[in-house]
């Protein structure tokens, strides 16, 4: 079954703003410089193919995914506030595919009290966040009881911790390391990492060597075909590659996309004698580790 685990549901304007558009723009360029296998919109509104996900767009980039997790961010620091009742209606009309994750930004006095709000009433069933996006330490213990809070509702949690291109996002909040007390205070939580952290895959992988019930996902990697094959080789020398799953990133890529991404890996190293990222690997990465992380959808 392909499961694709991590894709957007937001657009420009109602949900990104001016700012946040031309950077995604941007970096969308500079991808598209690297690989072919990026989402490009084709829209003659070139803010239009930089983040936007609507609906009819999604349902389309899916139309090859057995099951789908879809989000949509809140974070009005870096200019991102996406309806989390949108999510919800969205889910609810293709309940056959998709399974709708909500999003709170840690700095609300009542994030506890949404989020329970999301799981209980609105029947959303895990938990997205950013610091870089939404503008808080991970290393804060104030932010540890919304961590607490999604480990006794048995939700997992997605964390984009690495980088991006958003320029008022603090990269001083972005390392995965900082995860780690997160990780240490809630032994049951269930957190994937996003991106492998990037472009701190190494830190990434050692810490979810510790952690039983630390994942990361692999979207946004094949853009970059070196640190894409460095990241997959650290994974395999530290014994981790069973805990790397599928994510599309959407609309950053389509799953197809990033498939054939991943087919790809070994290509900058071909005709030397580095070693090979195993084909099982690869197989196991897009169809078969998501199984470990969340058992309620086998």
């Amino acid at each position: 079954m392909l499961f694709d685990t991590h894709t957007n549901l937001m657009w420009h304007p109602e949900h990104l703003s001016d700012e946040f558009v031309e950077f995604a723009w941007e970096a969308k360029r500079a991808k598209m410089k690297l690989s072919d296998d990026v989402y490009f919109a084709g829209n003659d509104t070139k803010e239009a193919n930089a983040f936007d996900s609507k609906p009819e767009q999604l349902l389309a980039a899916t139309a090859d995914v057995d099951k789908a997790i879809v989000f949509g961010i809140k974070a009005p620091f870096t200019g991102i506030n996406c309806d989390q009742e949108l999510i919800a209606r969205f889910v609810a009309e293709h309940s056959d595919k998709f399974i709708g994750w909500c999003s709170v930004d840690p700095n609300d006095a009542d994030c506890v009290d949404q989020l329970e709000h999301y799981v209980n009433n609105l029947g959303l069933r895990g938990l997205k966040c950013s610091p870089i996006y939404q503008n808080w330490n991970p290393e804060d213990p104030q932010h540890l009881p919304l961590f607490r809070k999604a480990e006794s509702l048995g939700i997992p949690v997605n964390i984009h911790q690495g980088t991006s291109f958003v320029r008022t996002g603090p990269l001083k909040y972005s390392n995965p390391i900082q995860l780690e007390d997160i990780a240490i205070a809630c032994p049951d939580l269930r957190i994937v990492i996003s991106h492998m952290g990037h472009p701190w895959e190494d830190e990434c992988v050692v810490l979810i060597r510790k952690h039983p019930n630390l994942y990361t996902n692999i979207s946004a990697l094949h853009y970059r075909p070196l640190r894409h094959y460095q990241a997959f080789m650290t994974a395999i020398e530290y014994g981790v590659e069973h805990k790397l799953i599928f994510g599309s990133d959407f609309p950053s890529a389509t799953a197809a996309q990033v498939i054939t991404g991943q087919t790809k890996v070994n290509d900058v190293v071909a005709g030397t004698s580095f070693p090979r990222v195993p084909d099982e690997m690869i197989h196991n990465i897009i169809y078969e580790n998501w199984k470990s992380f969340l058992p309620e959808y086998v």
